[in-house]
């Protein structure tokens, strides 16, 4: 390691750890304060609050269901997908693995347009609440399982199960599957698994907006955010959110370490299984990829269609109308409602910010974890660790590290400080960046790089003309990532600007749908901006998807 790249190394990992700590630890310092230390009594205070009563049951239960339900519908589509040939397969693949990326807000906005009083009209049935819940999970993470179990499907040897018909536990379906396809699955369907229950967990925008009324830990830390870390007012808001973090922390921790176990599994399986053959052509496997393809693009078909559908108040006139007062609407704003030029303004400020400290701070990270990996392997996977800290927090974790850390330093900063939501869109992207760089990285042929010094190349220039064309693709997809990542976050920036006039466009989404329902324009604006969004995000998703590495799997 060079002397500029270890001075850049120390510098990135210090800025990280002042971006990613401080603000966490002052927040905890804040609460502690307030609260005392008390586990217990943080504990405690989740079943002795009617505002977290239940809450902790709730989150666990629909997360459990919600994590079955994906499984059951997604892996029919990762096997015919995996399995069987078909014709424009990468635009197949990307409808199936956009709900995925799409913002949460925008697939509440979706769903609610669907199962509403113009669509299936089932709302009224507070009853159908969970299951719908439930299947809107489904549908945003099923990418998960198509991403991790497809790449091991779709490169088996079938030679594997050929010979495997001749012994005789093979010879029947069923044994088949219990001794070859179960094992080798196995680890794939569990990680998915792991990281299906994470974002069910931690759903913040589709539990807010479906079951109404009911909390998750995600939900509730939010809700209860303006009074944390106060002392002398409402200090049983402050136990709660010690409770809560706590036990979202040891979750998502422990989750993601088994998914880490996990994936190393499925990465011998890959190298286990993998061959270059041609897959075969089954007709019989539309039966399931049809409804598949419906189901997926269904919920964003009806944003944009919700834009344009304007409840009307004269019932002699119909129950709606179609036009274009949603957009007119979001376009001008109102007393309450910023237009949409503002929001997408903040927006865009937002994620450029972001993308310009998170990408050269992540690239540089993963640079020096590369560089230790060979001369400290231990230092450097501990770094590694480190830089996935914020993987096992949540937004709203997040969102309150920063408001409380910062209040903690200078209370005014929080209402007038305008960068500050990009400091916790940075917290949620950078580790995505590192992530992603790394495995670049370390295939990165070193030869070209000693035949450039060779030439007298500066390193400057070899990083210009060498380095950064051929870890072209990784750059564009970390920054589409950074831009998509940040442009749709909702549970931080929630938690930090919605006393601001700092408004996203997820967060002005939220409020036009929150208006009272008997503005007919409510339901269409808050459609029209989440049209506006969706448009963004997917343009961010079809650049991604150009120069998304195949054999990355999982990775998104």
């Amino acid at each position: 390691m060079n002397e500029l790249r270890r001075s850049l190394g120390t510098v990135s990992f210090a800025l990280y750890s002042a971006i990613v700590v401080i603000p966490i630890t002052l927040a905890l310092i804040r609460l502690i304060s307030v609260t005392g230390f008390n586990p217990t009594g943080w504990f405690a205070s989740l079943s002795e609050n009617y505002v977290s009563l239940g809450v902790t049951n709730f989150t666990v239960v629909q997360a459990t269901a919600s994590t079955f339900a994906t499984l059951v519908i997604s892996m029919p589509i990762a096997w015919v997908l995996g399995r069987y040939k078909w014709n424009n397969e990468p635009i197949i693949r990307s409808i199936l693995t956009l709900p995925f990326v799409v913002p949460s807000i925008i697939a509440a906005m979706g769903i609610l347009t669907i199962v509403g009083s113009h669509g299936l009209n089932i709302r009224s049935d507070q009853s159908t609440w969970w299951w719908t819940l439930v299947i809107s999970h489904a549908w945003f993470n099923m990418a998960l399982f198509i991403r991790f179990c497809e790449p091991l499907l779709s490169s088996m040897n079938p030679e594997l199960e050929e010979q495997l018909r001749l012994l005789p536990h093979g010879r029947t379906r069923l044994s088949r599957i219990r001794n070859l396809w179960l094992p080798l699955l196995m680890p794939p369907i569990v990680a998915a698994a792991c990281m299906t229950f994470v974002f069910s967990f931690t759903s913040f925008a589709l539990v807010k907006w479906i079951t109404v009324g009911n909390n998750t830990l995600e939900s509730m830390m939010a809700d209860v955010s303006s009074s944390a870390g106060i002392a002398g007012y409402m200090e049983s808001s402050s136990n709660i959110v010690m409770g809560a973090s706590l036990i979202q922390f040891t979750i998502l921790l422990t989750s993601l370490w088994l998914t880490s176990v996990i994936q190393r599994k499925q990465s011998y399986a890959l190298d286990f299984s993998r061959s270059h053959h041609s897959k075969k052509i089954d007709r019989r496997g539309l039966i399931v990829l049809i409804p598949a393809l419906i189901f997926a693009s269904l919920p964003l078909i009806s944003v944009l269609i919700g834009s344009f559908r304007i409840r009307n108040l004269n019932p002699n006139t119909g129950d709606f109308s179609w036009g274009t007062g949603g957009w007119e609407a979001a376009i001008e704003g109102g007393f309450s409602f910023a237009p949409v030029a503002h929001a997408f303004g903040n927006s865009l400020g937002y994620a450029f910010l972001t993308l310009i400290v998170a990408l050269p701070l992540g690239y540089t990270m993963a640079l020096t974890i590369y560089d230790l990996e060979k001369i400290k392997p231990r230092l450097g996977r501990l770094l590694d660790v480190f830089t996935m800290l914020p993987f096992a927090l949540s937004a709203a974790m997040i969102g309150l590290g920063v408001l409380i850390g910062v209040i903690k330093i200078n209370p005014s900063a929080a209402y007038k400080f305008w960068a500050l939501p990009a400091l916790a869109h940075v917290m949620l992207t950078t580790p995505f960046v590192v992530r992603i760089m790394l495995p670049a990285i370390r295939s990165y042929d070193k030869s070209y790089d000693e035949n450039a010094k060779v030439m007298g190349m500066k390193s400057i220039e070899r990083f210009f003309r060498i380095r950064l064309p051929l870890l072209k693709g990784s750059f564009v997809v970390s920054s589409v990532f950074v831009l998509a990542m940040s442009l749709g976050e909702f549970g931080a920036s929630f938690v930090i600007a919605r006393n601001t006039d700092w408004v996203t466009l997820p967060l002005l989404i939220d409020a036009w749908r929150g208006k009272p329902m008997k503005d007919p324009f409510a339901a269409p604006a808050s459609n029209a901006i989440a049209s506006v969004l969706l448009l963004m995000t997917m343009i961010l998703f079809m650049i991604a998807e150009r120069f998304r590495n195949s054999r990355e799997g999982g990775m998104f």
